[in-house]
């Protein structure tokens, strides 16, 4: 059963409507103040382009969505590195003892040529 937290979503989307607010508010501002300054035409033109770069820039952005699956890949990606290594650690471990094994069996047979 999927339980939604109403008040939670509630308070997100009044902060995005404030948020959106506040934008408006800073971009009629800038509007305000250029006009004069600028002209309409090229006022418009500015806080267009302005507009263009900020939305672009949201869209590249990374979100906590994307965050979350770029963290589970690389976690999953780092037990398989740790896998690898116990995989190797094994694998030298097994190496190491043949090859001691094989150094005694060489000394033994060494000292049993020396002692005849």
């Amino acid at each position: 059963m999927c339980h939604i937290n109403w008040a939670d979503t509630i308070n997100v989307e009044i902060s995005h409507w404030i948020r959106y607010n506040e934008t408006m508010t800073k971009t009629m501002e800038l509007y305000i103040l250029l006009k004069d300054k600028l002209g309409e035409q090229e006022t418009k033109a500015l806080i267009e382009a302005f507009d263009e770069v900020s939305n672009q820039a949201k869209r590249e952005a990374a979100t906590k969505a994307d965050l979350e699956i770029l963290k589970s890949e690389l976690e999953l990606k780092i037990e398989m590195v740790r896998a690898e290594i116990d995989k190797s650690k094994a694998e030298t471990l097994k190496w190491m003892f043949l090859f001691w094994a094989g150094q005694l069996v060489a000394m033994f047979a060494m000292l049993k040529a020396f002692l005849k």
